[in-house]
């Protein structure tokens, strides 16, 4: 089975295909209540016609601040049936992070949970275009800078006929993390988040299936490829208010689910519980992880589950994906049938298989990765060349055609002639039983090129010995990856949306523990010490 025609990647037509399988089938469950299609649908049409009265018109922006809840998920598909564009905020956000999303998207009409009124309220001078803010719930606060209103008013509007949009109409502006700068708004067309979305051209999920989400749905991964897969499916979808170790299998034995997508920390935390007897005894059958877990062989034999690739990003979509059968640890996948691919060097060229290089995409359809970025021309000029976008991943191939990732472009280190990927050597310090996460930079080296740092965060209670580490490391690692410095800390800096800030580990430079002051050499014949 294949994807519908392209004019038929819209919300709407999703949702009359969906009404036309199991109208009256239970579609979507979270703890507040249950919806059959049909009432799902209904719902949607009121709260869109709720916001068309608060002004909202096709093509303008409405910023949702909203926790995982299908109340949340129906005001959106509601903002899509009339034609809005709707701008999902980080529930993390606060300050210039949180005013500059709402001022850069231009949104008028706000709608969030009553715990984060609040920080609207501390930002209002800084987002003179913002003029309604809706509250979920059934009261609202007073505000002498905006019009306030509960969202249950919304519910009794009266549904009206919804707009028909076409595949290149705007969808959504999702903005990125900012990880070294302000986050850039996505244009999303419709056609691009349901390409993204959709798993047609795969056999999972599908009849039978019932998909759990975890992931918070003000990300692409949680909304989309989460809630929006599973109604392009029309399987039944299970929304739980967030990921929690201690629920994740509670949750899938409670409701019979049998198809999930996590990412790989979550995969890692799941696998870092004590073992039990009925670790198998469940019903889940296929968990896709982006990236894999480092054990993907020991998570199948202890959960009974088997385990799939995927790999995309907001610009781009969905671009690989790999099925179970195949799967190797480390891949993202294979290219996916409707995007060409290519690796290249920094002049351009091709790179050949086991070399790295920067990822290219180009779309076989219009409208299936982004417009460009909100506002802001010269930058989307530079990601989208000659119809190819320019990822700024660094991915290697093997024999076989899979797409490893290697390292975001800025964060590849070079040292002594051979390119490093932080990424893999990351994957390697977090294997040790005393490290809770690490990140690796590159730092200035007194004869060119780069030096290796890494900053650790040891597990709670635990204490992490840098030369303990180091011969750990040798042990695992090419001699040329195994870092120089490493530097001990409570915990990383982190955006909004839990990316590690590598620019600021760069910056405090050649710090930490240095191996080679402790007399610590690593060479290609092996290790020398005092």
């Amino acid at each position: 089975m294949g994807l519908p025609a392209l004019e038929q990647r819209t919300v709407l037509a999703t949702l009359e295909r969906a009404l036309e399988r199991a109208p009256d089938d239970v579609a979507q469950i979270d703890r507040a209540g249950r919806w059959t299609t049909a009432q799902a649908f209904d719902r949607s049409r009121r709260l869109g016609s709720g916001l068309h009265g608060l002004g909202v018109r096709p093509d303008a922006p409405v910023a949702l601040m909203v926790d995982n809840s299908f109340d949340a998920v129906h005001t959106a598909l509601g903002l899509a049936l009339v034609g809005g564009v709707q701008v999902p905020v980080n529930t993390a956000y606060k300050g210039g992070f949180l005013a500059h999303v709402l001022r850069d998207s231009g949104s008028e009409v706000l709608v969030v949970e009553p715990g984060y009124v609040e920080r609207v309220l501390a930002v209002a001078d800084e987002v003179p275009a913002l003029h309604t803010v809706v509250v979920l719930g059934e009261t609202a606060p007073s505000s002498t800078r905006f019009r306030v209103i509960p969202w249950a008013e919304l519910e009794t509007a009266r549904p009206a006929d919804p707009v028909r949009r076409g595949p290149g109409d705007l969808m959504a502006i999702m903005y990125t993390s900012g990880t070294t700068g302000r986050a850039k708004g996505v244009l999303v067309p419709h056609a691009h988040a349901y390409t993204y979305a959709s798993r047609e051209h795969l056999e999972r999920p599908g009849p039978g299936d019932r998909s759990l989400v975890t992931l918070p749905i003000f990300h692409l991964a949680g909304q989309w490829y989460g809630v929006y897969q599973a109604l392009i499916h029309t399987i039944p979808c299970v929304l739980e208010p967030g990921f929690s170790v201690s629920g994740f299998w509670r949750a899938v034995r409670e409701h019979g689910i049998t198809y999930t997508t996590m990412l790989g920390a979550v995969a890692e935390l799941l696998a870092q519980t004590p073992p039990a007897p009925d670790d198998a005894d469940n019903p889940l059958e296929l968990a896709v992880m982006a990236p894999l877990a480092s054990d993907v062989a020991g998570f199948r034999r202890r959960f009974g589950t088997d385990v799939a690739a995927v790999y995309g990003m907001s610009e781009i979509g969905c671009v690989l994906d790999g099925p179970p059968a195949s799967i190797v640890g480390g891949e993202c996948g294979f290219p996916r049938t409707g995007f060409t691919l290519r690796l290249v060097d920094e002049a351009g060229e091709e790179v050949a298989p086991g070399q790295i290089g920067e990822l290219l995409v180009r779309p076989e359809e219009p409208h299936t990765v982004m417009a460009g970025y909100h506002g802001l021309p010269e930058v989307t000029a530079r990601t989208i060349r000659d119809g190819w976008v320019h990822t700024g991943d660094a991915f290697r191939t093997d024999a076989e055609g899979r797409f490893f990732f290697s390292d975001r472009m800025k964060d590849a280190l070079r040292r002594r002639g051979e390119n490093i990927s932080s990424f893999e050597v990351e994957s390697v310090v977090n294997a040790h039983p005393d490290v809770y996460e690490s990140a690796v930079v590159a730092v200035p080296s007194e004869v060119g090129e780069d030096e290796i740092k890494v900053v650790v965060v040891p597990q709670q209670g635990a204490t992490v010995d840098p030369e303990q580490l180091t011969y750990f490391l040798v042990d695992r690692l090419p001699y040329f990856m195994v870092p120089r410095y490493v530097e001990l800390a409570a915990e990383l800096p982190k955006t909004p949306t839990h990316k590690v800030q590598k620019a600021r580990l760069r910056e405090s430079g050649a710090t930490g523990w240095d191996r080679e002051a402790a007399g610590i050499r690593v060479r290609r014949t092996g290790v020398t010490s005092r």
